[in-house]
């Protein structure tokens, strides 16, 4: 931590006193944490930002989930950046009604926003006891990610894991998905955005990468996303890749999905051009897009007779087990069910038609194939119709 209370009841912030000044308060001084009262000691070599510790490993309400150099030196230069726009922000501010202490309390007009720069894992009912608190006082959380978590596989390809799920952002249910990341040593701010899985732990998404320099603290919640066509031609390269992967070395989900499959006396190169399609709230499920979609379609729409109807509440109880609980995603404003984004999708093939909010009709039967080069002819088809289709 970078604050601490002396003995009698002052604020002192280390990073603010010079060398020789922190000698001073380091003799015969005692300090104590503004959040569990216990006694902390002053860390101050030569590499380090000064700060405070707990003198003994004992628990803390406020814990700070393994803070460390890189957390203290990007949580000061956040600080920092803030004050020098004129914001009005506080460094470690302790909030006494619920026990907690952000990393940066920022106010702006009546708002009041926790700023948490998260670099180590915690566990996701740390995240969510954390968020409940600022919420039951209308302060909006945002978690900023260490730079050790962002990890770039090509220009348009992301991957993100299930620790990182718990900080997706989605501000209205018009906001994409975002998460926000930060290193303090290149003092840079990397945020993506409008993500869409095509695997468990990979996302398509649009990447800006932000200068401290340069940056405002509004210029980070821009609306960066995709043009259908865009995604849909990034897409075309997923659906071949799905089709040709290597069957050899199956284990886990995947290898009870082609289990499932073989009993449905089906496989993957045989599998309608509609099962792997994407949807932006793939993020609330735990199997991959082909898995659950692939059930709906053989399980479900397949065996309905032509003009035949189906219901929501029919496709969610097949995959029912497919979802993620709600709690899992403490910072997203949004109700978007990824099974009627995928209804949505089929209506815009003309596979079905939308009866009422929650009935559907098929006007389409669904064609399996019979070999892979047609089946790649036809996800070919498919997805230049999607990218011609009117925004």
């Amino acid at each position: 931590m970078l604050q601490a209370e002396s003995s009698e009841g002052k604020l002192i912030t280390l990073v603010k006193l010079t060398r020789k000044e922190i000698e001073r308060e380091r003799e015969g001084h005692l300090f104590y944490c503004p959040s569990c009262r216990e006694e902390v000691i002053i860390k101050a070599g030569s590499k380090i930002i000064p700060h405070f510790a707990h003198k003994s490993a004992q628990y803390c309400p406020s814990s700070e989930g393994g803070e460390g150099p890189y957390h203290e030196k990007g949580k000061l230069l956040l600080y920092r950046w803030l004050k020098k726009q004129q914001l009005q922000v506080e460094l470690e501010a302790y909030v006494p009604e619920i026990h907690q202490r952000p990393d940066l309390l920022l106010r702006i007009n009546d708002k009041k926003i926790a700023i948490e720069y998260q670099c180590a894992r915690i566990p996701i009912s740390q995240v969510i006891q954390r968020n409940e608190g600022y919420k039951t006082l209308g302060i909006t959380p945002i978690w900023i990610l260490g730079a050790g978590r962002f990890k770039r596989q090509t220009k348009d390809h992301f991957k993100v894991d299930q620790f990182t799920l718990q900080f997706i952002h989605m501000f209205t249910s018009f906001y994409p998905p975002t998460l926000f990341y930060f290193c303090p040593d290149k003092h840079q701010f990397a945020i993506i955005q409008d993500m869409y899985f095509s695997k468990m732990s990979q996302v398509i998404s649009k990447c800006s990468i932000f200068s401290l320099k340069t940056c405002k603290f509004t210029d980070l919640f821009h609306q960066h996303t995709f043009l259908p066509f865009h995604l849909y031609q990034l897409w075309g390269k997923e659906k071949r890749d799905f089709r040709l992967r290597p069957k050899r070395h199956l284990y886990g989900e995947e290898l009870k999905w082609h289990q499932w499959l073989y009993l449905k006396r089906t496989m993957v190169e045989c599998l309608p051009s509609i099962i792997h399609l994407p949807v932006a709230a793939q993020y609330r499920m735990k199997t991959p897009l082909w898995n659950w979609q692939s059930r709906l379609i053989i399980d479900l729409l397949h065996p309905i007779p032509l003009h035949g109807h189906f219901s929501i509440h029919s496709c969610k109880n097949i995959i029912k087990n497919h979802f993620y609980h709600t709690h899992h995603f403490p910072l997203i404003h949004s109700t978007d069910c990824p099974v009627y984004q995928y209804l949505q999708l089929l209506k815009k093939l003309n596979i079905i038609k939308q009866q009422s909010s929650n009935v559907f009709q098929k006007i389409k039967p669904i064609l399996f194939y019979k070999n892979i080069e047609k089946a790649i002819q036809g996800d070919e088809a498919l997805i230049k119709y999607l990218q011609n289709l009117p925004i």
